[in-house]
């Protein structure tokens, strides 16, 4: 294991010496000599103390000889290779507590490992809930870190590039929930976020040697995590989400979690949007470029959860991302620079459980777009929808939510005694006609007027459209037919 000077100058932090060490000294040392020698540290005496000198960068020993100073640096690299094997066994066995507090006894500062949905997987237990500050009592106390603490790494100061596969320093202000320097590490497997690594700056003041001995540990972790298959490492992000759009069981902890993370309470209005490889290339070149499109969508949509499923990519978000104008922009030049397409399902106005129907509607706008004589780059569902409920052989349920929103809105209001919904069908039925509504309801023509007028107000729809009238109508029509059949 190569060695920098400043990794060897932390094993000394109790002894009394003098440093000359470059900032950026690289990691390059192999062993310890008495004769100078390429890429080591060489150790001679000079006045009355001793030089530890590695590639010009130099450590002054004090009150001890030559023979015990070279022993003792010999003995730090023997230490750093067996740490390393310590860290890939406990590692190589998943067992991230063992390697988190294996690492302490060369890093001497805490150290919390999380995985890719920032749940802890080892924190060094040398430190109780309390002993540093109030995210530190956090993580202890539930096991994953709080939403507040990861945007303020995020989007605090230079920490633009928080996935970037590098370290990045960060430092706080003076709060009430981080009041400590520290080092966060991302950790990739095949370009896609995984893990996270923070060391603290808890017992002294971090420099390049820690930096550069995070990089190591990361390294392992990458190395054997690259054992896991593509499918579990994406899954392991958001699963909870992909369990309720397979209509698989699901952790209701898990689910509260990530609701908590991303801020929604469950009834919200959602989004789906599916992104699927139309070339059938090499399973290994589509896997890249999955990845490659995966990282690049968490940079630029990090409030957008993101699954992969069978090379397929899914997008869930609680804003319309088909008409919102930056992730409009960004969907738009991916299916410009790549060869996918994308499907976009209704708006889910009836909370995140019935999130597996809008899935699927997604699915079916890609499956039903692949069948036109020109196929879109994108589609919409509701471009096919009236076809989908008069021809799909799907279940009652699924066919409720792929009628118009804003009928079904309407459709469920009925229930709290409002006439919309039947006044809105019988106007349809009469050609628009206001005299025969009013004659068929028994209303007064202006009454008949303000309901109509009202109806377009709310909707938002231009009922002059004979397609949107078409897909209106015909969910009407599905929807008394539902009713007829419950009844």
């Amino acid at each position: 294991m190569k060695l920098s000077m400043w990794m060897i100058a932390n094993q000394m932090t109790e002894l009394d010496v003098k440093l000359e060490i470059r900032e950026d000294a690289p990691t390059v040392l192999n062993s310890a000599r008495l004769a100078y020698a390429t890429n080591c540290v060489h150790i001679y005496q000079e006045n009355d103390y001793v030089v530890c000198d590695g590639e010009g960068d130099r450590i002054y020993m004090y009150d001890m000889d030559v023979t015990r100073t070279f022993e003792l640096v010999q003995s730090i690299f023997d230490a750093y290779e067996d740490w390393i094997c310590m860290i890939r066994e406990a590692v190589s066995s998943q067992d991230y507590q063992k390697a988190v507090d294996t690492a302490y006894r060369m890093f001497k500062n805490p150290i919390v490992l999380f995985d890719a949905n920032n749940k802890v997987l080892g924190m060094t237990s040398a430190y109780g809930e309390h002993d540093l500050d109030s995210e530190w009592a956090y993580l202890s106390r539930y096991g994953y870190s709080s939403l507040n603490a990861v945007n303020m790494i995020k989007y605090t100061s230079s920490n633009s590039e928080f996935f970037s596969h590098r370290n990045i320093s960060y430092l706080f202000p003076q709060n009430n929930l981080i009041a400590l320097e520290g080092i966060s590490y991302c950790v990739y497997v095949d370009n896609i976020v995984c893990g996270r690594m923070n060391l603290i700056a808890k017992e002294r003041k971090l420099n390049q040697g820690d930096a550069q001995l995070l990089e190591k540990f990361t390294d392992v972790l990458q190395t054997y995590m690259g054992l896991y298959t593509l499918k579990d490492i994406s899954e392991s992000m958001n699963n909870v989400f992909l369990d309720l759009m397979m209509d698989r069981l699901y952790d209701k902890t898990k689910l509260k979690m990530q609701m908590n993370y991303q801020g929604w309470t469950g009834e919200e209005t959602y989004y789906i949007a599916l992104i699927r490889f139309t070339e059938k290339e090499d399973p290994e070149v589509v896997s890249r470029q999955i990845n490659s499109l995966f990282r690049m969508l968490i940079q630029n949509l990090t409030d957008v959860c993101i699954n992969i499923r069978n090379h397929d990519l899914i997008l869930l978000s609680d804003r319309n991302l088909a008409k919102d104008q930056d992730s409009c922009l960004l969907l738009r030049n991916l299916v410009v620079h790549n060869p996918v397409q994308i499907g976009f399902s209704l708006p889910n106005h009836n909370g995140i459980m019935e999130i597996s129907r809008f899935y699927r509607q997604a699915e079916y706008a890609l499956e039903r777009n692949k069948q036109l004589p020109k196929p879109k780059a994108i589609q919409y569902f509701e471009n096919m929808a009236s076809e989908y409920l008069l021809t799909a052989s799907a279940p009652l349920e699924d066919k409720v939510m792929a009628c118009m929103p804003a009928v079904l809105s309407l459709w469920q209001e009925q229930q709290n005694g409002s006439e919309m919904f039947r006044t809105l069908f019988s106007f349809l039925s009469n050609e628009r006609s206001v005299a025969h509504t009013s004659a068929e309801l028994f209303l007064h023509r202006n009454t008949t007027v303000y309901r109509i007028k009202k109806i377009q107000e709310n909707m938002k729809l231009d009922l002059e459209d004979p397609e949107i009238r078409n897909y209106c109508y015909i969910s009407m029509l599905f929807l008394k037919a539902y009713e007829n059949c419950r009844s």
